[in-house]
């Protein structure tokens, strides 16, 4: 890629991460690049629409074109379109926060969500998000089928240290647990990033059988409320949903 290219999105990526307003000499500092090439770089994104001077200052923050291009990428997305009626029955059945999300680069990224009327909660769930690997139902389905060399490299940048008693912090065990999710077809993630908080997720995959993504449904905040009966229920109407939007996809029956 061309050096000013690459240079030019991975300041509006750290402008987008980070959500704080940054001067030229700042994101000069943080990058190791000449205050006269960053200069040039904000004038082109600014320019472009992409980032905006704070008025009455020098520093620089991202702009809500981003919101516009995202938007108009996710109403043309497939999956997106044809598993919303299926999403919004899981909503209706299970009466708890339902998402979708799309394989990016092996990684779990949500596309949408869907919400019980009467939920007043925080789910921690929004369209854009991207899972951790190892701590997130749907992160571990996108890991669960990725080719080998792409799934060493996700394991080499997860965070392996303990959070709970249930945190996996060793790769051989969690790779154990990938061949269980594609056994299975489901995976669960239960208090191992925090006590209360658990989902369960199930893949969906495309007409050439391949993962096009996967559904995840958000378990009651109470941890004590987690009983066999309420796993099963979960875990079976999620693979269901998921089975129903991959037959939507045009992924044939077994």
């Amino acid at each position: 890629m061309n050096n000013t290219l690459q240079n030019g999105f991975t300041i509006l990526e750290y402008l987008a991460a980070d959500a704080e307003e940054c001067s030229v000499k700042e994101l000069a500092e943080h990058f190791g690049l000449p205050n006269s090439h960053v200069c040039r770089l904000l004038k082109t994104l600014a320019d472009t629409g992409y980032v905006e001077q704070t008025p009455g200052s020098r520093k620089y923050r991202i702009s809500l074109k981003i919101l516009n291009l995202s938007n108009m990428r996710l109403k043309k997305l497939k999956l997106r379109n044809i598993a919303r009626p299926y999403l919004q029955k899981l909503v209706r059945e299970l009466e708890r926060p339902v998402f979708l999300t799309a394989p990016y680069r092996y990684r779990s990224l949500i596309v949408a969500t869907e919400y019980p009327e009467r939920f007043a909660g925080d789910a921690g769930v929004v369209v854009g998000q991207i899972h951790p690997v190892n701590r997130s139902a749907c992160g571990k389905i996108c890991a669960a089928y990725a080719p080998e060399e792409a799934l060493d490299e996700l394991l080499a940048g997860c965070d392996w240290s303990r959070k709970t008693e249930q945190s996996i912090t060793d790769p051989a065990r969690f790779r154990e647990e990938l061949k269980t999710i594609r056994a299975c077809g489901f995976s669960r993630m239960e208090a191992e990033f925090d006590r209360n908080t658990g989902a369960v997720g199930a893949p969906v995959f495309n007409a050439s059988r391949e993962l096009a993504g996967a559904v995840g449904v958000i378990l009651p905040e109470d941890a004590s409320l987690w009983t066999p009966e309420l796993r099963t229920r979960f875990i079976d109407a999620t693979k269901s949903c998921g089975e129903s939007i991959s037959f939507a996809l045009g992924c044939p029956l077994e």
